[in-house]
């Protein structure tokens, strides 16, 4: 049955567009050098372990380089290679090709996975359980981790980086509307920030805030939740029906049409627009987004940062008093075709703890991590650290209480896809808003009804 599966899940890989967007783990000694008889002969050296590593990240993104190098010189009888499946770092083709590989011969050892993901490969049977190391090891996996990776009751990989959301501020434009740096605004002010930070007209206008096309964008109230803060409830049913997400929807067009106050949306799809270019050029002076921006606010090769980025916590709503964040986990986990679970586990391990926080470019799933201290690691591993407040940085990450995350259902990513139509109809003017959320409500439940005892 999961190879019928896996073998559906290829030709849906292939029918997609590619144009999307440790520590202290015990090894056996099979690499190690065994210490002189007593005759003073030595056993032969066993030969070194190679792993292959295929991810999605990127070596400018991820510090692979590094990383490695800090974990072969711990582990000497292990040796790693990055396979990237993307030169581009584009998540969705790279899972495309993964599957591909799994179903073909080609030789798989560890593997990372994206948010949306992770339950569905390991429901699959791409991932290995690594439930016998865990409890070799001897440690709780809630005690070490953020979140808890369970899927059917067997753990198939670890968490990595955590990516955590907040909002990104112009602080040279704050500063010329005469506006502070938030530390506790609800999306009301938001929206009334986003009008006050507008000026201009024509090609050259600065909108007050650039809310993109992902998904993400249409549920951003919904991320102020504590629970409950997807298209999908805990349960796995369909969440499209909580006031929230009409709201929130409600928001977006009003900004976008009303008070033109943020980019309108027909510019971003017809222009095909990349937030980081309307962040950067300053045609945005907000931009809500994840917390691999920190590095990159100090500037990259290809857009240099010319002013420095202030941060403020996701804004919370008016039943809530803490701001919420959503966290969304990168996974790693071990291939289930891997001739070298063990040697695999040790570096899984080992990354998703220590490893990681090395390459300094991403937060940790990690329990142990310190965040301040990473924050520091980050922004002076940036291109420009002074083109980033670390004040407003390490105040949001510390009043951004996580909201409740469990391991999105293997239909998360049909479910999502299935609300972009509607909701770019509403925004264009052509669906009421009623008519829209009973569309995608309809349509997400169809995908949980198909998906349902499978």
């Amino acid at each position: 049955m999961k190879k019928k599966l896996l073998s559906v899940l290829v030709i849906s890989s292939m029918a997609l567009s590619l144009a999307a967007c440790g520590g202290n783990a015990k090894t056996n000694n099979a690499g190690a050098t065994n210490a002189p008889d007593a005759g003073g002969n030595k056993e032969p050296a066993a030969e070194k372990v190679t792993l292959k590593l295929s991810t999605w990240q990127t070596e400018a993104k991820a510090k692979w380089s590094t990383i490695i190098a800090e974990f072969e010189k711990t582990h000497p009888d292990i040796h790693v290679e990055v396979d990237l499946l993307n030169e581009k770092g584009d998540s969705v083709a790279s899972m495309q090709k993964l599957d591909l590989m799994a179903a073909a011969s080609d030789p798989l050892d560890i593997v990372e996975l994206p948010y949306t993901n992770y339950s569905q490969r390991a429901d699959i049977g791409l991932l290995a359980p690594m439930d016998e190391y865990i409890e070799k090891e001897g440690y709780k996996l809630t005690d070490e981790y953020l979140v808890d990776t369970s899927v059917n009751g067997k753990i198939y990989a670890l968490p990595s980086s955590m990516q955590r959301w907040f909002v990104l501020l112009n602080k040279e434009m704050l500063d010329e509307a005469g506006l502070p740096v938030p530390t506790d605004w609800t999306w009301a002010d938001f929206e009334e920030y986003a009008k006050k930070l507008t000026k201009g007209e024509g090609a050259t206008k600065r909108f007050g805030a650039y809310l993109h096309n992902w998904p993400d964008y249409f549920q951003l109230q919904l991320m102020s939740k504590p629970e409950d803060n997807t298209f999908l409830k805990a349960d796995g049913t369909s969440n499209a029906l909580d006031p929230q997400f009409k709201a929130n929807l409600q928001m977006m067009k009003k900004m976008m049409y009303e008070d033109k106050s943020a980019t309108p949306y027909e510019d971003i799809i017809s222009q095909k627009l990349a937030y980081r270019n309307q962040y950067f050029n300053g045609l945005a002076a907000m931009l809500p987004m994840g917390d691999w921006m920190v590095a990159e606010s100090g500037g990259t090769e290809a857009i240099p940062a010319t002013f420095v980025t202030a941060f403020a916590p996701i804004p919370r709503l008016d039943s809530e008093s803490k701001h919420y964040s959503p966290v969304q986990p990168t996974y790693m986990g071990i291939a289930a075709k891997s001739k070298n679970k063990e040697a695999a586990y040790t570096f899984v391990r080992w990354y998703t703890s220590e490893g990681l926080e090395i390459g300094g470019r991403v937060f940790s799933g990690w329990a142990k991590s310190d965040t301040n201290k990473l924050v520091d690691t980050i922004v002076n591993g940036s291109k420009d650290s002074s083109k980033i407040d670390v004040d407003s940085l390490k105040y949001t990450m510390e009043n951004s209480a996580p909201g409740a995350t469990q391991v999105p259902a293997k239909y998360a990513d049909e479910a999502k896809n299935n609300v972009i139509p509607e909701a770019e109809m509403y925004l264009l003017g052509q669906q009421d808003l009623d008519v829209t959320v009973a569309n995608i409500d309809k349509k997400i439940s169809e995908v949980v009804q198909n998906n349902s005892g499978k």
